[in-house]
């Protein structure tokens, strides 16, 4: 069965419209963009567009690719104390000559909607976080929906890098799974996706897992993103379709519920803020 991300997305729109309609005034999300690659332009869109559809006010701080990482990191720091904006996201990737680490540390927690701050994914780590990693909310969205407990069940995360594999294994453990995490080239990958009962990839290259890796009934969640022709494909090969019990392609599967989650978070560090007592 494939999941429609498009169509829970959709269904979570309609339940986040009614919650920014009840803040006191519309929450505001500013987005930092580096430089002028294509695929975080789409992304960029994406992102524009839902949270706009929500009632959302979507600013967008574009710096040039050539600009320094102190700088950088200096513009967001500054950008993430504007009372008038209510979660920063650094769009990702940067360019391979800042560390993208320090930048994601200039956003605060208060304002961290990615949850990909240091301060922000130890907290989600010890179980105190208000708001949950985007992909990692989504994937979770997505297994109770169709009823799938991971208590217990052996489960496969194939790769560990911060938007997927990490917050994903994570939040798997904080419910109990037996998690196997493989973060490097294996001989016998194959083995250990026959094994699964949950397989969740996050690596980004094409047709890694193929259906003749696939247990019967096993639920496997594409989370990866790779370029391929032009087009944005997953890390499983889309005849895996046929051979899962639960199925996410990419695009369409993970990526539209976690955009809705990454609004949600926004919406929650927002009412946070209204809730606060102001001097």
């Amino acid at each position: 069965m494939i999941i429609d991300g498009k169509q829970i997305a959709n269904e979570l729109r309609a339940v986040l419209q009614k919650s920014v309609a009840a803040l006191p005034r519309p929450p505001v999300l500013g987005i930092v963009i580096v430089g002028d690659d294509p695929v975080i332009e789409s992304f960029v869109r994406i992102k524009k567009k839902y949270g706009e559809s929500l009632g959302v006010s979507i600013r967008e701080f574009r710096f040039d690719s050539n600009i320094s990482g102190e700088m950088l990191k200096n513009e967001v720091a500054m950008l993430s104390l504007r009372d008038d904006i209510n979660g920063v996201v650094v769009q990702l990737p940067l360019p391979v000559s800042i560390d993208a680490q320090s930048i994601l540390d200039a956003v605060p927690i208060a304002k961290d909607v990615d949850v990909l701050s240091h301060a922000a994914m130890v907290a989600f780590a010890r179980g105190k976080a208000k708001i949950f990693p985007p992909v990692a909310s989504a994937i979770q969205e997505i297994l109770e929906r169709h009823q799938v407990s991971v208590e217990g069940k052996e489960v496969l995360v194939l790769g560990h890098g911060r938007l997927v594999g990490k917050p994903v294994t994570i939040l798997l453990q904080h419910n109990h799974a037996h998690v196997t995490v493989i973060d490097k080239p294996v001989a016998d990958l194959a083995l250990h996706v026959r094994e699964s009962e949950i397989v969740i990839s996050g690596v980004g290259i094409p047709a890694l897992i193929t259906p003749s890796m696939l247990s019967p009934n096993v639920v496997l969640i594409d989370a990866g993103t790779s370029e391929q022709g032009g087009h944005i494909v997953g890390d499983a090969d889309p005849k895996c379709v046929d051979h899962a019990r639960f199925f996410t392609p990419v695009p369409g599967g993970v990526g539209p519920i976690a955009v809705a989650m990454l609004f949600k978070n926004l919406v929650l560090l927002a009412r946070r803020k209204d809730e606060r007592p102001h001097a």
